[in-house]
């Protein structure tokens, strides 16, 4: 498996939780390193795409969702950091 695979495979098993012990370790230092920034990125970017263009409303919603998911996720890693 090449290195963007693994990445992306890591990142969708943290974001399920679905990760072993030694996964989460692997996510917790590669996240330190900067090395998940542009994967996460591309990931919340695909997020905030699957809303509903039709209805504004909803968009709004499901991104306030989406947004507020990746800022507990952020906290959570900066709890585990520090």
């Amino acid at each position: 498996m090449n290195e963007s695979k693994f990445l992306e495979t890591l990142v969708e098993r943290y974001l399920n939780n679905q990760a072993t012990d030694k996964e989460l370790e692997v996510f917790m230092d590669l996240l330190r390193q900067g090395r998940l920034d542009d994967l996460i990125r591309e990931r919340m970017d695909r997020d905030e795409e699957q809303d509903n263009p039709e209805n504004p409303e909803c968009s709004t919603v499901r991104s306030f969702h989406s947004q507020l998911q990746w800022l507990q996720i952020a906290a959570s890693v900066v709890l585990i950091l520090f």
